[in-house]
């Protein structure tokens, strides 16, 4: 009987046992010699003693999970927990699960996506790579960008056959989606009717033509798929990361992102030296410093690189392993639907554009203290970024309440708020401000994560997104 139970974040597991390694965190040093056996054999002995007195008295129980994927939608979320049942590491994991939300969530991505991965291995601690698919870098007459991008992230990092990570997302297709409510909200708020025809929130969606193609990609040979991988500039795919300090963490960012990252770093700062109260998203003067902060860095960058970036739709997947492998996959369109336009091979082909996308990946880690918390996931700004990693760091909520928690959408002179949201700003902090607000239109955007403290893992996907993370 197998060891592993899957379970997903809105079934919670009961309290169980770790099952512990020579690196777990937390293991005492070694005994050795005959102190050892002996010490071992007692202990041994107690241990099964009480295992059978609790079984008996409790039945049985579960496990702590040993990975976890959270995404946007609960059915890509168990594709990719499959995956690493299956023995799949987390960057395989990943990859299925995109492939996937091309199927679920076409608003936001397609195979034509750009994206960005980051991955980390927190037992080697070695820097993380990341890797850069954009339309500017990546350029195949013969497969989208994502796809390519994809099958190069696979060839580096993967470890499961490239096709057993497409067909879940070829069955998806061909047997229909359940439509989540995100999608047709989309189809509100951009008036693009043609895409997919009248569409209503839990009804049956079969593509078919984007099966087929799904069934042809993942039918390539290795040898044919990797040919149109030596077209790629593979120096402009990989890059490295820009590390910085905040608190008693270290803060990991594309370095495409550098400047993003620097002015992160630099809020957070100001953040620190004020006085919040404990329930910080009811207090206006947390949410008036926040717009104030982001729209000084945002107006302070306009003649640096930062005005390159451009903010389009987010999909972020967050996995992470039994191997301690972290991986924050971002992708997405320039817009809602990108160009508008579903090829004749199902999938929708984006708009491109010189600028680069504000969305990126993130990696937080204790710099003290090994075990302590870790988390990936990904953001589509630097308001976003600077409201997540408050909640986390300076606030210490757990996941749930960080994601949750309201959200201010800031531009450069107007901030938008979400109507429909809980929980939600108080009117305190609308009233007698400085800056215009509007009402943001559904879907919000969504963050999915998934956190480590020492051997436990927990994670959370966005219910803005409509998502459910799934752990095995």
């Amino acid at each position: 009987m197998s060891d592993t139970v899957v379970t997903r974040e809105d079934i919670p597991l009961k309290k169980g046992k770790v099952n512990k390694k020579w690196y777990s965190c937390g293991e005492d040093d070694w005994i050795s010699g005959s102190k050892y056996v002996n010490v071992a054999f007692g202990t041994l002995t107690v241990i099964i003693t009480v295992a059978l007195i609790i079984q008996i008295y409790y039945g049985d129980y579960q496990v702590v999970p040993h990975g976890s994927v959270a995404s946007d939608s609960l059915e890509c979320s168990k594709i990719g927990t499959s995956v690493l049942k299956n023995e799949g590491n987390s960057i395989d994991a990943a990859i299925a699960t995109a492939f996937c939300l091309n199927v679920a969530t076409p608003h936001l991505t397609s195979l034509d996506a750009e994206g960005q991965i980051l991955i980390y291995n927190h037992r080697k601690k070695n820097p993380p790579v990341v890797i850069t698919f954009s339309h500017n870098i990546v350029e195949s007459k013969h497969l989208p960008t994502s796809v390519l991008g994809l099958a190069y992230i696979h060839k580096k990092f993967g470890f499961l056959p490239w096709r057993d990570l497409i067909y879940p997302a070829v069955n998806l297709a061909r047997n229909g989606i359940l439509i989540p409510k995100q999608l047709v909200q989309a189809v509100a708020q951009t008036k693009n009717y043609d895409v997919f025809g009248p569409l209503e929130a839990g009804q049956l969606l079969v593509q078919s033509d984007l099966a087929t193609t799904l069934e042809h990609i993942a039918n390539m040979s290795e040898s044919v798929l990797h040919s149109y991988l030596e077209e790629l500039n593979e120096t402009a795919l990989i890059e490295t990361v820009i590390a910085t300090k905040f608190m008693n963490f270290d803060i990991y960012v594309p370095q495409t992102d550098a400047t993003v990252g620097q002015f992160l770093v630099d809020a957070l700062n100001i953040f620190q030296t004020m006085n919040l109260s404990e329930t910080v998203f009811s207090d206006p003067v947390y949410a008036h410093e926040l717009v104030d902060v982001v729209q000084y860095y945002q107006h302070k960058s306009e003649n640096s690189t930062y005005r390159m970036f451009h903010e389009g739709t987010i999909s972020n997947i967050a996995v992470m392993d039994t191997d301690d492998n972290y991986v924050s996959l971002v992708t997405g369109l320039y817009q809602l639907f990108g160009s508008g336009e579903r090829t004749h091979l199902g999938y929708i082909e984006d708009i491109y554009s010189n600028k680069m996308s504000s969305r990126m990946p993130v990696l937080i880690t204790d710099s003290r203290y090994v075990c302590e918390r870790r988390y990936v996931f990904g953001v589509n700004n630097l308001g976003s970024a600077l409201q997540i990693i408050s909640n986390l760091l300076l606030h210490k909520e757990n996941v749930t309440e960080a994601i949750e928690a309201p959200r201010l959408y800031i531009g450069n002179w107007t901030v938008g708020f979400e109507g429909s949201h809980l929980p939600s700003f108080p009117e305190e902090i609308f009233e007698h401000s400085p800056w215009k607000s509007n009402l943001v239109p559904e879907p919000y955007q969504s963050i999915n994560i998934v956190v480590k403290y020492k051997d436990e893992l927990s994670s959370h996907s966005d219910s803005r997104g409509g998502g459910i993370a799934s752990r095995f």
